[in-house]
């Protein structure tokens, strides 16, 4: 939640502009004043299209706002993706069971998701994965659990998410912003490679064999 950037219109004008002149998102969700209540979603190509007026006010963004969309968290991916093309969007928020927000999904994260999951379980297949010698192996935060288990002899969780990067962030419960390790089902997880999206790459170590300490 807190990696969510929100353009408040009850802020003054000029900060207003200033965020948009520095963001680097095309699209922003929209509050007045309560961040817990978003109002809109603006597109920031329109809205910066508007600073070569000589006097702007914040009725002329709000004039820019479509109507947000809502997922229900644990929504399934396809059915996310059946949403985006009936109702042709790009960008919903994700709400609990109270209607509180908990993040964002674009169109593009999941066509990333799909074509990630896809991709890392025909490779994981083909490579025929195995611990190295010094009991580590090197996966993709995409990869699927599913596959680890059985190709790599773990018990790693079914019952939740079904990527790597998944099992961890729902472990940790937010994006790391540093490198740390976790112990998942008795699996030692060095997080070696993320981004604003999630846990890229990660270090695992078989059960029973410890990262060395340097």
């Amino acid at each position: 939640r807190s990696k969510i950037e929100i353009l408040d219109l009850s802020r003054p004008i000029d900060e207003v502009i200033e965020q948009l002149e520095t963001c680097y998102h095309n699209k922003l969700p929209v509050c007045d004043g309560d961040s817990e209540r978003i109002v809109g979603i603006l597109s920031v190509k329109k809205a910066l299209s508007l600073l070569g007026n000589s006097e702007l006010h914040h009725e002329d963004f709000r004039s820019l706002l479509n109507e947000p969309y809502f997922i229900p968290s644990g929504t399934p991916v396809l059915q996310q993706m059946q949403f985006f093309q009936d109702n042709q969007q790009r960008l919903s928020l994700v709400v609990n069971e109270y209607g509180e927000v908990l993040g964002l999904v674009t169109f593009e994260d999941i066509v990333e998701e799909l074509i990630g999951e896809f991709t890392t379980s025909f490779s994981n297949l083909s490579n025929d994965p195995h611990w190295l010698a010094d009991g580590t192996y090197l996966a993709s935060g995409s990869a699927s659990l599913r596959d680890l288990n059985r190709l790599l002899k773990l018990e790693l969780p079914l019952d939740g998410p079904r990527t790597l990067n998944g099992l961890i962030l729902e472990k940790l419960e937010a994006i790391p912003d540093y490198d740390v390790s976790i112990r998942i089902a008795g699996v030692v997880m060095e997080i070696v490679q993320f981004d604003e999206h999630g846990v890229k790459t990660v270090k695992l170590y078989q059960p029973l064999i410890q990262p060395t300490q340097d």
